[in-house]
């Protein structure tokens, strides 16, 4: 098994548990993201790992969609590439590659922060603090008391063990995905053979 392969699936791995953790703090919580809601994906300049894109990475590769991504980066925006286009309504809605979403992507909204007193605090956002603000708050009395709350820090570290150079390569999103493809196309262009589609965790 070659080494990107085997680390995607290591990520893939991350993801799946901390996909899991989330999973219960909402049912525990009832916070939720508003429906169709993109705002953070909207967000400029957002930075990321090269390391929580290799997944993605792979898939598009696998299924010759990589260089497609190249001509849509060279145009240079500065959102995420993976936010999808709606022809019809000609407007930006959602994530085009959800299932392979970075570790920010997935963290954002219902993961933990340690604050500087060793409190923590919900990595969130204005709307789901206004729109929901009696789970909100109701959230954050319970995460210093007894709830559970998959802390942003724990994941990070969780990466840096598997590939502390990728990890550690924080860049513009669209520079770290591009980086991801770049990595994976150059090494499987000069291997003989292709690689196997990555079984999924969970």
């Amino acid at each position: 098994m070659d080494y990107l392969y085997k680390t995607a699936q290591k990520v893939e791995k991350v993801f799946a548990e901390l996909d899991k953790e989330i999973e219960i703090f909402q049912e525990h919580t009832g916070l939720h993201c508003t429906a169709r809601c993109n705002m953070c994906c909207m967000k400029k300049n957002l930075e990321t790992s090269v390391l929580e894109f290799l997944p993605l990475a792979i898939h598009l590769f696998e299924n010759n969609l990589y260089e497609q991504f190249f001509d849509e980066l060279a145009k240079g925006q500065d959102y995420c590439i993976c936010l999808s286009n709606l022809k019809v309504e000609g407007q930006l809605t959602g994530c085009s590659q959800y299932k392979y979403r970075g570790l920010i992507c997935r963290q954002f909204g219902f993961s933990g922060l340690i604050g500087k007193n060793g409190d923590k605090k919900i990595y969130t956002c204005k709307t789901i603090k206004t729109t929901l603000p009696v789970q909100y708050e109701s959230a954050m009395s319970r995460i210093n008391q007894k709830l559970k709350i998959p802390l942003a820090s724990d994941f990070q570290i969780r990466m840096d063990e598997i590939d502390p150079i990728m990890a550690n390569d924080v860049n513009f999103i669209n520079i770290s995905i591009e980086k991801a493809i770049s990595k994976v196309a150059y090494y499987y262009t000069n291997q003989p053979r292709r690689p196997r589609r990555i079984k999924r965790a969970g």
